[in-house]
């Protein structure tokens, strides 16, 4: 009897040990439910999405800005993280990441991230993510840029004295418009010289600088640089128009004058009757 009460009193034991541990457990997971649903993901590759991956194209230096629509506001918490190296970023409206470049944005219905001076680095798939049952996932893949400049023409270009001269600066693989376009001749900004003749225009693509009459001084090297993109060069070389020497004007007649044609003409009528004048020793013979 005696060893029957010991089973049953161990049996009785064993039970609660193992009701309180789930009821633990149960209380643990309630409490830290970011923490699990992060970690029910680990152990997955990139290569393993759930769900239809939206694109965004930002150029390096500068914002990029990922969206992450929820229709339930009121869903859960809201996370994002990279997919690469698992690193958790952002979590509600507060920033988790020490990389100070991260934050969200944050309106009704979106819950944007948004990176400051992207680089190529941050390439990659992200993934926000809501802590509801089930738990709602969106990716989003990140592709950087380097944006540059061209300038049509290149690399030599040759105008003639006096013509019109345009050079257009055109910003390829941007993302965003530039704060700034600056033209420089040998070295020097000429956009804000008060040169006659000389015109700089920012446009939606870049900037154009406009010569009116072109002098040998507008020759040389011509940069353009934009804020947000590398820049561009040109040589102009300014072809000047040379006046030919009499000599080089091959005899022609009409540049002699009025007395020199009369003077010509005598020389010509000369030599041509000479032949018929005796001369003396024929008439007077000795």
């Amino acid at each position: 009897m005696k060893t029957l009460l010991i089973l049953v009193g161990l049996l009785l034991e064993i039970h609660l040990y193992f009701t309180e541990s789930h009821a633990k457990h149960q209380q643990e997971s309630s409490s830290k439910n970011i923490v699990e649903s992060l970690n029910a993901l680990e152990g997955k590759g990139d290569d393993v999405l759930e769900g239809p991956i939206s694109e965004v194209v930002a150029q390096s230096g500068g914002k990029a800005v990922l969206p992450c629509k929820i229709t339930d506001p009121g869903a859960g918490t809201i996370t994002w993280l990279r997919r690469k190296d698992r690193q958790l970023l952002t979590l509600g409206t507060n920033r988790h990441s020490v990389d100070t470049r991260f934050a969200v944005r944050h309106t009704n219905t979106d819950w944007a991230l948004q990176i400051q001076m992207v680089t190529l680095g941050d390439e990659g798939i992200y993934e926000c993510q809501v802590t509801s049952h089930p738990i709602q996932r969106s990716f989003t893949r990140l592709k950087i840029t380097e944006a540059y400049s061209i300038i049509p023409g290149a690399p030599d270009l040759h105008v003639k004295q006096g013509s019109s001269l345009r050079l257009e600066c055109q910003l390829m693989a941007a993302t965003e418009l530039p704060q700034y376009v600056f033209w420089y001749r040998q070295g020097r900004m000429i956009n804000y010289d008060a040169e006659p003749g000389v015109k700089v225009e920012l446009t939606k693509s870049g900037s154009i600088l406009m010569v009116n009459k072109t002098k040998p001084t507008h020759g040389g090297n011509y940069t353009c640089k934009a804020s947000n993109a590398k820049p561009a060069y040109v040589m102009v070389h300014v072809i000047e128009e040379e006046e030919k020497p009499a000599a080089m004007h091959g005899g022609d007649r009409r540049n002699l004058s009025p007395a020199i044609l009369a003077s010509n003409f005598l020389v010509s009528l000369l030599a041509a009757v000479s032949w018929r004048i005796p001369s003396f020793t024929s008439l007077y013979p000795t």
